[in-house]
């Protein structure tokens, strides 16, 4: 946000300086001409050379300030691309030893308990360990859906059947998600203007509804709305509420110093839905949590 202002007060105060200058030239200039000289002839002949002496003088200026600005984009995008390259690297590689470590985790919690030796108290405790070495791979994989979202930011986005994309979402969450109830409320079909990444984002709402209930047997409901602007996705759900850190992301996609997202579902679902045109949006209720997806028609 800072480095958006200053270009902008750089922008404004170039200009304001050329607009100073050139209206200075104008009136100093024409002054002396006017002041020195009486002959018309003579005064018409020094206008026009005056004119030209500006018109050249400003070019070369414009250009040096062109080509300053040509380099320093060129040295940005040299460290840009340089930085992007070193971060895909360490990204695959922590993927692939926080995968490879969390198997070794997981497996050896297994073994402890496979072993009769092992006392009946420590179970619980080899559980959660497999739990959260699941959660864990499960960082890995939504890192790199998120990273894949945001460097294929200009995806283009066509015309897509959302009603049968919502069809294979709610497939597959109920079958990795049987105790949980998912309704729709969606036309026979609905076309519009998003990238197949879509799917992906409601995979994440719903996931991230049932996994934060409180309830044995959460309940879901996604529902498809036609507006004058487009199409609204509406999830709705029964669990505690939506966080306000969680509601921070989805708004404003930014995070405070002091307070940090959960999880990485939430930013994917707002960068998809940006990316494609659309807005996220938190509805303010009593009880559970309702999230509307806009996209346009």
């Amino acid at each position: 946000m800072e480095s958006r202002t200053s270009r902008l007060r750089s922008a404004v105060g170039i200009a304001f300086t050329y607009l100073l200058v050139g209206v200075s030239w104008i009136i100093v200039t024409d002054y002396v001409v006017l002041e020195l000289v009486g002959d018309p002839q003579t005064t018409a002949r020094l206008q026009t050379a005056k004119g030209w002496l500006f018109v050249s003088g400003s070019t070369g200026l414009v250009y040096a300030l062109v080509r300053s600005n040509q380099r320093r984009h060129e040295r940005t995008t040299d460290r840009l691309e340089h930085a992007l390259q070193q971060t895909s690297v360490l990204h695959r590689l922590l993927r692939h030893n926080l995968r490879n470590n969390c198997n070794v985790i997981r497996g050896n919690a297994e073994l402890l308990e496979a072993n009769d030796e092992v006392p009946a108290d420590v179970d619980p405790s080899l559980a959660e360990i497999k739990h959260q070495t699941d959660r864990l791979v499960e960082l890995g994989s939504k890192t790199r859906c998120l990273r894949d979202a945001v460097l294929d930011g200009n995806e283009p986005v066509r015309r897509l059947d959302l009603t049968a994309a919502i069809d294979a979402v709610v497939d597959d969450v109920r079958d990795g998600h049987p105790a949980a109830t998912i309704e729709t409320d969606r036309p026979e079909t609905c076309y519009v203007r998003t990238t197949p990444k879509i799917e992906r984002a409601l995979r994440e709402l719903l996931d991230n509804a049932i996994e934060h209930s409180e309830r044995a047997d959460p309940a879901v409901r996604i529902a498809v709305r036609r507006t004058g602007e487009g199409i609204d996705i509406v999830v709705d759900d029964d669990g505690p509420g939506l966080p306000a850190t969680e509601r921070t992301v989805l708004e404003e996609g930014i995070e405070s110093p002091m307070t940090h997202s959960e999880g990485l579902g939430l930013w994917i679902v707002r960068t998809i839905v940006v990316q494609a045109g659309g807005s996220v949006k938190p509805v303010e209720k009593s009880s559970g949590t309702t999230i509307v997806l806009s996209l346009p028609d």
